[in-house]
């Protein structure tokens, strides 16, 4: 005969049944336990992004403001830059200038030198043509001063050579006057002479001698 199934005493099914509420109460208090850390855990990775976004805006405030110094830096800068680059053309330009007008000056002084050269060349051959006129009009006033000595000193032995003329004519006039009988041909000599002869004799001499 096969044996009787057992049966459950009042008395059992009353502490399974404590058992489970006291099992499900723990469950919910753990589960609530859970929850509670977990919201904690959660509140504190929340507080923590909190924490690091604000050191962050600090930092991207503060890089704000050092990349708006390096902008105000670098305009600055490029400002400076662009004033040196307009300055240095400026300079470039008023160098270039000076280049040209010194370069100018220089052709022009060049070109001054090359004409004063060219003057006094010119005017040293003319010196060198002058001084050589010059020595030729000393030679020629030399020579005239020598011919001039030469004919003074001819005219004075021809002067005295017609006074020792004269002075023989007027004797033989004279003598002849004093003889007589010669006025014919004293006469007629006279008009056979030359014209120094007669011109050596003062007009009316023969004459007179013979008259």
């Amino acid at each position: 005969m096969p044996p009787r199934a057992k049966t459950a005493s009042p008395s059992g099914r009353g502490g399974a049944t404590s058992a489970a509420k006291i099992k499900a109460k723990t469950v919910a208090v753990g589960a609530k336990t859970a929850d509670e850390v977990e919201l904690k855990v959660l509140d504190d990775r929340f507080r923590n992004v909190l924490e690091d976004n604000d050191i962050l805006i600090r930092e991207i405030a503060k890089v704000s403001e050092e990349l708006e110094m390096s902008r105000a830096q670098e305009e600055e800068l490029s400002a400076s830059w662009k004033a040196t680059v307009m300055a240095s053309l400026r300079q470039k330009h008023a160098v270039q200038g000076s280049m040209r007008n010194l370069q100018n000056a220089q052709r022009i002084a060049t070109n001054l030198q090359l004409e004063d050269a060219k003057h006094i060349q010119e005017l040293q051959d003319v010196l060198q043509r002058l001084q050589s006129v010059n020595r030729q009009l000393e030679f020629a006033e030399k020579v005239q001063h020598e011919a001039l000595v030469d004919i003074e000193h001819r005219s004075t032995a021809r002067a005295n050579r017609v006074q020792k003329v004269k002075r023989a004519i007027y004797k033989i006039l004279y003598q002849a006057q004093q003889d007589g009988g010669l006025e014919e041909v004293c006469a007629d000599l006279l008009n056979r002479s030359g014209t120094l002869v007669r011109s050596v004799v003062a007009p009316g001499a023969p004459r007179e001698a013979l008259g």
